[in-house]
């Protein structure tokens, strides 16, 4: 399924260790090994509220502070309120699947393990709402985690980096993981061939049926030599989904990243891949995807349909309330105590709903055409 071929060094170190970021560096020994980690607090931090925590996992030969400053990342915690956590790897790399035999090497699963462990320790975080996102050797780690760690992460989000043969091979889990996988067409490092044969792993492992629906991103960027697209699988067990982005022409790169890497191929502007990545992220928690819940649980579940729509959107219930936003997260619209909704009014295109029922907060994506 995925062959990897040797990871390239691809950041600018010299930028990177001159931008400024905001984490504080920790560190705790693992296996004999001292493992540091950076943490980005959003702002106002409370140990009376609770938090959603990401882990951004680096690509190889990087490092913590290099993922920070490259993806972003920390512009949409503050926004959303969220914790972000950047560990590092030994050697600048990540036993992500792919040593020979497969549970060799250093024990990069049982670390972060104890990382998400010390995070909860320390600091107010819901621990239902934990995530695992990277980048290239941290993208196939995240899969790996989705695979090993489903009890502690909810759900994952890989960039120029997927799901690895031995990875596939050992995956057992009990509950179906969301996944979004982001990957550009044009990427000299990861082979993008492999990348419909990864959606399909999780599509069948995480018991889709063959709905899905497309959007194409606005091209509101028309110098950055490529294009962007999202495929939904948006009925998968547990009221999951997996979201596969395309970068047309996209190189070895994370969208809407703080620089340009040219030996990286193209960088695509019309979306930012952090923001995306937050978007799908915040729809799920631990519960996701575990099959049989109590009917109590069931129940809080709401149905939106049909999706796509070119009229209307029904409800499985009627809801206390809706919020309507946009791709890009501008709020659109608020409805109160519905069971349907008219969209003639909208433009066709991608919308976030935010759906309030039962003090049962829910997030679905909308596809209008």
């Amino acid at each position: 399924m995925v062959r990897l071929r040797k990871i390239i060094v691809f950041f600018v170190v010299i930028f990177f260790q001159q931008s400024s970021t905001s984490a504080q560096v920790y560190n705790f020994n693992f296996d004999g090994v001292t493992r540091s980690y950076r943490v980005h607090l959003p702002p106002n931090y409370s140990s009376s509220n609770t938090y959603s925590m990401v882990l951004n996992l680096h690509g190889y030969t990087s490092t913590a502070a290099a993922q920070e400053a490259y993806s972003s990342f920390n512009v949409i915690a503050d926004t959303a309120n969220i914790i972000v956590v950047y560990p590092d790897g030994v050697s600048n790399a990540w036993n992500s699947g792919f040593n020979v035999p497969y549970f060799s090497g250093v024990n990069d699963v049982g670390f972060i393990s104890a990382l998400i462990d010390t995070m909860i320790q320390n600091y107010s975080i819901n621990s239902c709402r934990v995530y695992a996102i990277g980048m290239s050797n941290g993208g196939y780690m995240s899969h790996r985690l989705a695979c090993e760690l489903e009890n502690k992460i909810a759900a994952i989000a890989g960039v120029t980096g997927m799901l690895a043969d031995s990875t596939a091979f050992y995956c057992q889990t009990n509950r179906a993981v969301p996944i979004m996988q982001i990957q550009g067409t044009a990427d000299a490092v990861v082979s993008f061939s492999n990348f419909d044969n990864v959606i399909n792993w999780w599509h069948n492992h995480n018991g889709c049926n063959n709905t899905t629906a497309v959007y194409y991103y606005p091209n509101i960027n028309l110098i950055d030599n490529c294009t962007a697209e999202l495929t939904i699988h948006n009925q998968c067990d547990g009221n999951t989904a997996i979201y596969a982005i395309k970068i047309m022409n996209g190189g070895h790169t994370w969208p809407g990243a703080s620089i340009d890497i040219p030996s990286n191929g193209n960088t695509n502007r019309d979306i930012h891949g952090s923001n995306e990545i937050w978007k799908f992220l915040s729809q799920f928690d631990c519960n996701s995807g575990t099959v049989g819940v109590e009917e109590s649980d069931k129940k809080n579940i709401v149905t939106v349909y049909p999706n796509p729509s070119s009229s209307k959107i029904n409800f499985s219930k009627k809801i206390d309330k809706l919020k309507v936003y946009n791709s890009i997260g501008i709020l659109l619209n608020e409805y109160k105590s519905v069971s349907m909704i008219d969209i003639d009014g909208y433009k066709k295109g991608m919308y976030f709903f935010e759906i309030t029922s039962l003090d049962i907060k829910e997030y679905k994506t909308v596809i209008i055409n």
